[in-house]
């Protein structure tokens, strides 16, 4: 099967982004700073604010959706 990276390489389409996982036992402060309730929540962030999320899984079409609305 094909790795992570490839996979987010293709989800990104070129576009400039980062795809960044946190573990939020560690990272107490980040999740409550950001309403993190549930798992897993997906936040773009653009110049260091949040603009947009989604909570959920979703099927790849609308994650490829999502990336494209950034």
């Amino acid at each position: 099967g094909r790795g992570e990276k490839e996979t987010a390489r293709d989800l990104v389409g070129g576009k400039d982004i980062d795809l960044v996982t946190m573990d939020v036992d560690h990272e107490i402060g980040a999740a409550q700073k950001y309403g993190v309730r549930a798992m897993p929540t997906v936040i773009a962030f653009k110049d260091g604010r949040p603009v947009s999320q989604f909570v959920g899984v979703l099927p790849e079409a609308q994650l490829r959706q999502f990336i494209q609305g950034l």
